[in-house]
């Protein structure tokens, strides 16, 4: 017997390539195959973005929110909160005992950043002196305001009120497509000494 009558005894049929017909058939399910794990996969890695959004969201939000409230919580005096002429919208405070050497910490909202910014200086304890502040520090990126709502505000929080209140409202974005994540804050200024503002509280330096 030939090998080739062998190998046509142990296989049924003659050892031939794949037909025209065939491959087509192949090619056509390995390509809904590849259709199919693309979707997928563009599915999960959009998921993911969404979701990493979001986490940005609420990281940057929880960042900026526990450092004003340690920050405000034992203000004696908290200004008007008001626009400069750099277009950027401001709020100071002053911490510290009365007699004594106190910090002033001015926050901005950077309109073309989008971006919450702080620095603090030491006031002359006479009144008069040279006053340098530090350089800024970004504490929050992808930040918005919300419409019809100042970022910075200040209302008492009931009509029998002692205390200044400072109300901090702004929209985080982040992600790609972008997911938004709204806060409203409200921080009183234990030591204050009335829920009016004071508007010349830490002018040393000023708004520019």
């Amino acid at each position: 017997m030939t090998l080739t009558r062998l190998r046509q005894a142990l296989h049924g049929r003659e050892d031939r390539g794949a037909t025209l017909v065939e491959l087509i058939v192949v090619m056509g399910v390995f390509g809904i195959f590849i259709a199919l794990f693309t979707a997928a996969t563009t599915s999960m890695f959009g998921q993911v973005r969404r979701q990493q959004g979001t986490t940005d969201n609420l990281d940057t939000t929880r960042k900026v929110i526990l450092l004003l409230d340690k920050q405000v919580r034992y203000a004696n005096f908290i200004s008007t909160p008001g626009t400069a002429a750099d277009g950027n919208t401001y709020v100071e405070w002053r911490t510290g005992n009365t007699g004594q050497q106190q910090t002033c910490t001015q926050w901005r909202y950077v309109t073309t950043a989008k971006t919450l910014q702080y620095r603090r200086w030491l006031p002359p304890l006479s009144g008069v002196g040279a006053v340098t502040a530090s350089a800024w520090v970004t504490e929050g990126t992808g930040i918005n305001l919300k419409a019809g709502s100042p970022i910075w505000s200040i209302t008492a929080t009931s009509p029998s009120a002692t205390r200044e209140a400072l109300t901090v409202t702004f929209v985080s974005r982040h992600g790609n497509p972008a997911k938004s994540t709204n806060s409203q804050v409200t921080l009183t200024g234990l030591n204050t000494p009335s829920a009016v503002p004071s508007g010349a509280t830490c002018t040393e330096v000023g708004r520019p």
